[in-house]
């Protein structure tokens, strides 16, 4: 897969048409049709099985082996029972991509056709040729004046690309789209398709300069750890929305499945998008709403609103809707407020919103709308206007639109009704402005924004360091429980225990035996009083009772306090055991030191697994209750400080944590370092599959384990790289100087900060091309917290300060990396350069990257002697007036490799 060859799907220089016909419905004939209409510039070769000798006035051939060349794309229109062999074909005389149109190959009533769709991914596997469908509406790339679909308006020009698996939604976006001027940058659907995924046309697409924001429509999530690294790398750079359907369970039309923990799969959708820095919206409509606010966005953008209304009722709505969604509403400053009351009659109250008169004239509604916008606590302005007698809904909007003009500030318009303010709104669409039907309309797209504002601020938060006794001893014991263990194993109780005393976790005291006689002659071992599990096989699983509360047998005596009380007790609960699961037998059974919670607080963390997205951590309330009252919050590992924080502050628990603690910080920061233990516990032990924890608050800041269940599983990588410990390593300089050299993390942002800042002038300018002193937060964030799977950086590491940096960034197909290195100007001498750079191209050597390369200023002579020395050939670039150098790594091993690297 990856972005082998999708060059031909986005700029083909000649398209084939399998299957074109100017007969009035065909299929083939409406790509001819629209190919010509966009003014497509390449060559387009019709085929035709009748015999056609023109089809729309191009020359037509009956059979593909009559193409007198291969074409870039050849665009499948045959029935299905004869697109393999097309395939077929057309890898005959040499085509690498085609996009399959045919529909109903992939439907679940269209049984018949289940045969040819699995000889189809059979071909693709065998020709190794790009197919992209079947069932996609094509791909529409106006400003390449390429409209390789069948949609029946056409696209304007943009920039925004629409990416996503359903064609007839596709349909309908376009067709709304283009009545309120939006315009696209790309649009694609993929249908069915098993060879070019989502991520791979999220990675190719994401690169393209006119692609700024990125629209993805999910129904499904189909390789899902590929994905979440493709959302991960293009909203670092670009803004990412997605609108993702299908999300209950129970669906007759496609049905999925919740993973184990988990009463909805949903759930961990919004984290996995979240995570990505991906804004989810959740409804067509709102979808719709979304595309309209991000095409007419402005760059100043925050969270405190201002509302202009002329009447009461709306008003109403706007606030329900901002209040129920945690919008906030700005607060004018003392000049703002007296600003508005020398514009305002005395009976109307200069606060926010403010109510105008109903008879609103455009002088009042642009003296008011200024006024706003100028005031420094307002980030951004919604007018709702409702039409009556007295009030001109045009003339209102031309003195808005006019505000609009001089201010960087968001500004959003509901003109509420139809027929006496359409034109109003076309005047809005006409100058970007984002207009709504409603005020909750307007309000719901901007709460989305402000939401997605939130969770990149999180995502770029400097961490805090927080250091995790792990055992050193974790390793030997994950290599026990590999070899003790197969999938589909529970662990025993005592490695279970044992497994979360390596990673620094206080456990109740306890002992595991077989029998009852073993149990009560070792029990003395454990300080009293006792609490007495029996355990079966069933119980013995995360998860083992789910929802069904015929299943909620408390397995479970409390409050004993001598040998004698522990026979009738181990008796009654074996009995009741036996009779309510008689197909799990009994196991053995634990004494364990009774520990009463603080206040009843009760909670659960653990690991659960998805088939598509991996690992994932939740957290909430604990006890028997814990999956009725469904607070399992989750996240995707690994998990630094400031998202443990932000899973812990999502459950109920918090809630009630915070009014019982006397400390709620302290608990919190306990409660963080556990979640943290946790993320290093299911990125060191991958065969996890499950793993349930319960736990009590014993006293302030102090927790206890009193519970655990957990499952082998075959191993499973998380969807986000963790940080690559293994990496790191010491480097002595020729002057004795010792260094630590390790990948960057996100901890170090204010180290980075420093050693820019220690840097000279003319360093700088060498390595950023221009001259800067001042990198802000948002910079820092995104050089310190990479994405390992897209870029590595590696630091020298001295005295608690940074020396040196290099950097690569890597193409997904991991073709080409391009670096960028700085050393300390105090450092010369030192080799450190020299250092850096052998190690990040042994790193890319190990990873299996082709070619190195990077841009030099032909003046920075130090930097084109150091890749003279390492190996790296350079030319001239006399357009962009830099030095490109580049080096060969590995051998490539297909011959469109080598179209992506830069000569050596």
């Amino acid at each position: 897969m990856g972005t082998r060859s999708l060059e031909r799907f986005v700029q083909p220089e000649s398209i084939a048409v399998i299957g074109a016909s100017d007969r009035q419905g065909s299929l083939g004939g409406a790509i001819v049709r629209n190919l010509l209409e966009a003014g497509y510039e390449g060559k387009i070769q019709p085929v035709n099985s009748k015999g056609y000798k023109e089809i729309y006035g191009l020359p037509a051939v009956a059979k593909i082996s009559q193409l007198k060349s291969p074409p870039d794309l050849a665009i499948i229109c045959t029935p299905a029972d004869s697109v393999a062999r097309v395939i077929k074909q057309l890898h005959a005389i040499g085509v690498e991509a085609a996009m399959v149109l045919t529909g109903g190959m992939a439907r679940t009533r269209s049984w018949q056709f289940r045969p040819n769709s699995e000889k189809i991914d059979r071909i693709v596997k065998q020709t190794r040729m790009r197919i992209l469908g079947p069932d996609c509406l094509g791909i529409v790339i106006p400003h390449r004046k390429l409209n390789a679909s069948f949609l029946h308006v056409p696209v304007r020009q943009g920039n925004i690309a629409y990416i996503g698996q359903s064609g007839t939604l596709a349909s309908g976006v376009m067709d709304w789209a283009y009545s309120r001027g939006i315009g696209f940058s790309h649009v694609a659907t993929l249908g069915r398709s098993e060879d070019v995924t989502l991520p791979d046309l999220i990675d190719y697409i994401s690169q393209e300069p006119k692609a700024r924001t990125l629209l993805i429509q999910l129904d499904e999530i189909r390789s899902g750890r590929a994905l979440v690294r493709s959302l991960r790398a293009a909203s670092r750079h670009r803004l990412v929305l997605a609108v993702k359907n299908n999300r209950f369970s129970d669906s007759p039309l496609n049905p999925v499945s919740s993973p184990k923990g988990l009463s909805r799969r949903d759930d961990l959708i919004d984290e996995v998008l979240a995570r990505a820095g991906v804004l989810r919206v959740n409804a067509t409509d709102e979808l719709f709403d979304c595309v309209d606010a991000l095409s007419n966005r402005r760059e100043r953008f925050g969270p405190r609103l201002a509302v202009i209304a002329n009447g009461r009722g709306p008003a109403i709505i706007a606030m329900d809707r901002l209040l129920h969604d945690g919008g906030e509403l700005a607060t004018f400053t003392q000049d703002g407020s007296q600003a508005l009351k020398s514009q305002l009659p005395d009976y109307v109250k200069a606060e926010n919103p403010l109510l105008l008169n109903p008879e609103l004239k455009p002088e009042q509604l642009s003296s008011v709308a200024k006024t706003v916008l100028t005031d420094r606590n307002v980030d951004a302005l919604l007018v709702i206007f409702t039409p009556g007698l007295g009030t001109d809904a045009q003339a209102n909007a031309d003195a808005l639109i006019e505000v609009a003009a001089h201010t960087q500030k968001m500004v959003l318009t509901s003109w509420v009704g139809e027929y006496s303010v359409e034109g109003a709104r076309a005047s809005f669409d006409r100058a970007k402005i984002p207009t709504f039907d409603t005020p909750d309309n307007a309000i719901k797209s901007y709460m989305y924004m402000v939401q997605h504002q939130r969770t990149q601020d999180l995502l770029r938060e400097t961490p805090e360091s927080i250091e995790i006794p792990v055992s050193a001893q974790h390793a030997g014991l994950d290599e026990e429980i590999r070899n003790s263990y197969k999938a589909g194993d529970y662990l025993s109780p005592p490695d279970a225990y044992k497994l979360l005393k390596a990673y620094g976790y206080s456990c109740a005291d306890s002992i595991f035996r077989n029998t009852p006689n073993e149990l009560i002659k070792d029990a003395q071992a454990i300080p009293k009083p006792w609490v007495l599990r029996v355990h079966h096989k069933d119980y013995l699983y995360p998860f083992a009772y789910g929802t069904n509360p015929r299943e909620r047998v408390r397995s479970v005596v409390r409050d004993l306090h001598n040998e004698k009380e522990l026979l009738p007790a181990i008796d009654s609960l074996s009995e009741v055991i036996t009779e309510r699961f008689p197909e799990s037998p009994i196991l053995g059974y634990t004494v364990q030191t009774m520990h009463r919670a603080l206040d009843n607080l009760q909670f659960s963390f653990g690991i659960g697994r998805d088939n598509e997205v991996g690992p994932f951590i939740f957290f909430g309330g604990g006890g028997s209750t814990a999956d009725i009252l469904v607070d399992r919050q989750v996240a995707l590992p690994p998990l630094n400080a400031n998202l443990a924080e932000k899973l812990i502050r999502k459950s109920h628990f918090y809630e009630v944590l915070q009014e019982r603690s006397e400390y709620p910080e302290k608990d919190l920061l306990t409660l963080e370092r556990w979640l943290v233990a946790l993320s290093h516990l299911a990125l060191n032990h991958p065969w996890l599959s499950g793993l349930e924890v319960n736990a009590i608050r014993q006293q302030i800041g102090r927790y206890r384990v009193i519970g655990v269940a957990a499952e082998v599983g075959e191993p499973v990588k998380c969807a986000i790289l963790p940080y690559p410990t293994e990496l790191s390593g010491s480097y002595t300089s020729p002057n004795n100087v010792e260094y630590l050299v390790r990948p960057i993390r996100g901890e170090d942002e204010p180290q980075l900060d420093a050693f820019y800042h220690r840097l000279s002038a003319e360093s700088l300018r060498l390595r950023f091309f221009s001259a800067r002193r001042r990198f802000d937060h948002t910079e820092l964030a995104r050089l310190t917290q990479i994405d390992y799977d897209r870029e590595m950086a590696f630091v020298a590491w001295r005295d608690g300060k940074i020396f040196g940096v290099v950097r690569v960034w890597i193409d997904p197909d991991d073709v080409t990396a391009e670096f960028s290195v700085i050393v300390d100007d105090n450092s010369r001498g030192e080799r450190l350069g020299f250092h850096l750079m052998s190690r990040i191209i042994e790193y890319l050597k190990d990873r299996g990257v082709l070619q190195i390369y990077g841009s030099v200023l032909p003046e920075n002579g130090p930097m084109l002697k150091l890749a003279q020395r390492l190996g790296f050939s350079n030319r001239l670039n006399t357009a962009d007036g830099v030095v490109e150098v580049a080096m060969m790594l590995n051998s490539e091993k297909y011959a469109w490799q080598s179209k992506r690297m830069y000569p050596v």
